[in-house]
């Protein structure tokens, strides 16, 4: 069934239930993410496999937040993340005609 979109007076509208709920497991794992030492790995423990890729959307929306690129992966429930490493493009020479 398609989409039914229609425009009404905000006066007639049920209000949010909600105000601007942070999330705080994002804003924990951007400050562990920040004070990931060298050499390590961020290890997730998210406690059953189905929330493993719901842990990887959080990985990658921290890492854009915070203006870098990670790597994860995940074994079973876990969910392993760590800085990627900097791409190195070739400089592409020019030929030259004579």
């Amino acid at each position: 069934m398609p989409l039914k979109i229609t425009s009404k007076p905000e006066a007639e509208v049920p209000s949010s239930g909600r105000s601007g709920k942070v999330n705080e497991d994002l804003i924990a794992l951007k400050d562990a993410m920040k004070k990931l030492g060298s050499d390590m790995v961020l290890e997730i423990e998210t406690g059953s496999e189905k929330a493993v890729r719901g842990a990887k959307v959080l990985v990658t929306k921290a890492a854009k937040e915070l203006g870098t690129r990670w790597r994860h992966w995940s074994v079973g429930s876990k969910v392993f993340a760590k800085p990627a490493e900097e791409v190195r493009r070739r400089m592409r020479r020019s030929k030259k005609t004579e």
